[in-house]
Formats: C-alpha cells, sequence, structure tokens
C-alpha cells in the first residue's frame, strides 16, 4: 500500500481519484489547492497527483516550488489541458507522469505500476 496526496480543486476529481485509488489497495489524502498541498507534504507521501489549473496557485507554480524544495516524491500532473507544449513544460519542471482528465482507471494503475515497480 503506498500513501497518496491528491491536489485538484474539483471535488468530484478528488473524490473519483481516491475511490479508484482505495480500489486498488492505496491510502490517500487530498486538498482543494496547491498551497494546501505544499503545507501538508511530507516525506510519508509516496505520490503526488497535481491538478493544474487551479485558483490560487497554479499547478506550474507548484511544480516550481517543490524543484526549488528539490522534492523527490513522484508528481502526477493530471489536466484538461493536453497541448503539447504544457505536457512538454510540467515534464521539464520534474512531473513524473502525465494524465489527461477524465482520469481513467487503466491508465492510473499503469502509471502507478511504472512509478511503483
Amino acid at each position: 500500500m503506498k500513501k497518496i496526496i491528491i491536489a485538484d480543486d474539483s471535488f468530484f476529481q478528488r473524490k473519483t481519484l481516491q475511490d479508484i485509488l482505495k480500489d486498488l489497495g492505496h491510502e490517500s489524502d487530498a486538498v482543494p489547492s496547491g498551497e494546501e498541498l505544499l503545507e501538508k507534504l511530507n516525506d510519508s507521501y509516496d505520490c503526488i497527483f497535481l491538478d493544474l489549473l487551479m485558483g490560487g496557485m497554479s499547478g506550474i507554480e507548484v511544480l516550481q516550488e517543490l524543484r526549488k524544495r528539490e522534492n523527490k516524491i513522484p508528481v502526477v500532473v493530471i489536466t484538461a489541458d493536453i497541448q503539447k507544449a504544457r505536457r512538454e513544460e510540467t515534464m521539464s519542471l520534474g512531473a513524473t507522469a502525465f494524465m489527461n482528465k477524465v482520469v481513467s482507471r487503466d491508465e492510473l494503475t499503469s502509471i502507478l505500476n511504472n512509478i511503483f515497480k
């Protein structure tokens, strides 16, 4: 079992991700903003799920802050923005994987298997 933190301003997305993660045997916490993610984040987490478009601090800003902190926790970016440039930007800032919304259980499982292999 891995411990995962989710930052997404959509309650529906947080709940959906938490339900899938629970079904897969993982524990999760969820927060509605990048600021709360940065406040809550600690070494007990094995993975971060991060929405790019949130009110307040954006996912890009969170990635930049995580880079400054020399974050070692894998970050999976989740977004409805499917532009290639956005994907490349997030990966250059240290994201481990990139998922498009709406998240599917199969894609989520595949990404987690790759991260935790």
